[in-house]
């Protein structure tokens, strides 16, 4: 099974996985990780890695973070050279419907290429203004 790390600023990691699990139920081989104001930056990467290490059972590891270029992108990408024996890919921009279709993606068994595919595709897909929306379907009415 390809395992799910998600790792952002604060609590927005915590926060997101209470939410998914409101939708989707219990889930397995993940992990979540924040970091916090005064948190030593190489202890972080450390547990990055850590994450990586253990949610790896030989599927790859899909990491997914907050900001693109931020701490938590920065460290987790600076990790591939000490984790060449592992694969996982590296997504920035996480919202809870790429989260959602990762999960959903891995529970048909779908693999690490395919789900971060997909959870990029849901993440963009899932970002909608309401007058926006509303104009698109007036017009097929029409």
């Amino acid at each position: 099974m390809t395992g799910i790390l998600i790792v952002t600023h604060g609590e927005m990691a915590t926060g997101m996985m209470d939410s998914l699990r409101l939708i989707m139920g219990e889930q397995e081989a993940y992990q979540t990780l924040g970091l916090k104001h005064g948190d030593d930056i190489v202890e972080f990467s450390e547990k990055i890695q850590a994450g990586i290490r253990q949610l790896d059972k030989g599927e790859g590891v899909l990491v997914l973070v907050d900001l693109f270029s931020a701490s938590p992108y920065n460290q987790a990408a600076m990790c591939f050279n000490k984790l060449k024996d592992h694969r996982y890919r590296l997504v920035s921009g996480v919202n809870l419907p790429m989260l959602i279709e990762a999960f959903n993606q891995r529970m048909i068994g779908a693999d690490l290429e395919t789900i971060y595919q997909a959870a990029m595709t849901a993440g963009q897909d899932g970002i909608k203004e309401f007058l926006e929306e509303m104009a698109k379907l007036e017009q097929k009415v029409d």
